[in-house]
């Protein structure tokens, strides 16, 4: 929980500080933690002076913990810095919804998007036209194929193997050696989760 909050306050910081002109080159990606368990709601803003810097969070849906949490610790981060970081994601994973989230923000006039893409392409045209309105890009878990400020992502494919790695582990404790193992996985164009899969059938190279 502790490093993901870190983490979306760097996030935070990046955008905001991309937006005033302090951001000259592009940092070297930080990893998040994995997420745990918070509640905050959807639409959620940290309070800021008129005319401050406003910054928008989209993610892939409003209703996964995972993005729950990077929202909660976006807030806590906007409200230190004295930012305004609006939670404006879809309520499914969608791109077309996705892509009204981004083009709201930019019709809204939030300075700075910091957005979980939903695949490197699904919304990179909506991601362009903001860009070329003059509004910064941040990445955070999954990139798109648009130029951005930075990204801040989980290792995902190191991830992954260590998944494989422990259910193979209980597969021997449990003293199965052998048969099939089910992959559901989210999104088949999704940046992090194509990872992760690779990751995880990496752990079972070799074993037969």
């Amino acid at each position: 929980m502790k490093r993901k909050l870190i983490a979306m306050f760097s996030c935070v910081a990046l955008a905001a500080a991309s937006i005033a002109g302090c951001s000259s080159s592009k940092p070297a990606e930080s990893a998040a933690a994995p997420a745990e368990t918070t509640k905050a709601a959807e639409g959620s803003e940290a309070a800021a002076p008129s005319g401050d810097i406003k910054i928008a969070l989209i993610t892939m849906d409003s209703i996964d913990q995972h993005w729950v949490t990077l929202n909660e610790g976006a807030q806590k981060a906007a409200a230190e810095l004295g930012v305004t970081v609006t939670f404006m994601s879809p309520n499914t994973k969608d791109d077309a919804q996705q892509i009204e989230c981004v083009n709201n923000a930019v019709a809204g006039g939030y300075q700075a998007i910091v957005v979980a893409a939903n695949g490197p392409d699904a919304i990179s045209s909506a991601l362009k036209e903001a860009a070329g309105a003059g509004v910064k890009l941040v990445y955070v878990d999954s990139p798109a194929n648009v130029d951005a400020e930075a990204t801040f992502s989980t290792d995902n494919e190191a991830a992954g193997k260590t998944a494989g790695e422990e259910m193979i582990k209980a597969l021997e404790a449990a003293g199965i050696t052998s048969g099939k193992i089910g992959i559901v996985n989210v999104n088949a164009a999704t940046d992090s989760t194509v990872k992760r899969e690779k990751g995880f059938r990496s752990a079972f190279e070799g074993k037969g």
